[in-house]
């Protein structure tokens, strides 16, 4: 079974992985670690590479010596961000998606949009929301 994690180094994401690598424990499964980064034009690959470090890092120090399997994503997108992990999700075909969930007013909520709501309403499979 592949689990995916949303993750994006802010602390609910870093709460999110810990509840993943929990669950991939003992369902014996690996972990999809995915952030998305919206394409600018020109790509700067100095600023993806950078990225792609210290999102390397920041997933080492919190499951470096866990024994769960893991791979590491930076999807760089031209679509929303809601889209993209739908659409990794389906690829790749994971079992369970995990995200983080950070409360919004109404307001911010119109304007921004929410990732996690488009997730949690389009996924093809379970999604586990943690706070």
């Amino acid at each position: 079974m592949k689990l995916m994690v949303c993750y994006d180094g802010q602390e609910s994401s870093v709460a999110t992985l810990k509840v993943a690598l929990e669950h991939a424990k003992v369902w014996n499964a690996s972990l999809e670690i995915v952030n998305t980064f919206t394409r600018q034009v020109p790509l700067d690959h100095k600023i993806v590479l950078e990225m792609e470090q210290e999102l390397e890092a920041s997933v080492k120090a919190q499951i470096g010596g866990e024994g769960v399997a893991y791979n590491i994503q930076l999807l760089i997108t031209s679509q929303d961000a809601g889209e993209e992990l739908i659409s990794f999700s389906e690829e790749k075909k994971i079992g369970l998606i995990f995200l983080g969930i950070v409360k919004k007013s109404k307001v911010n909520k119109l304007i921004f949009g929410s990732t996690a709501q488009y997730v949690i309403l389009n996924a093809p499979c379970p999604v586990v929301a943690v706070k």
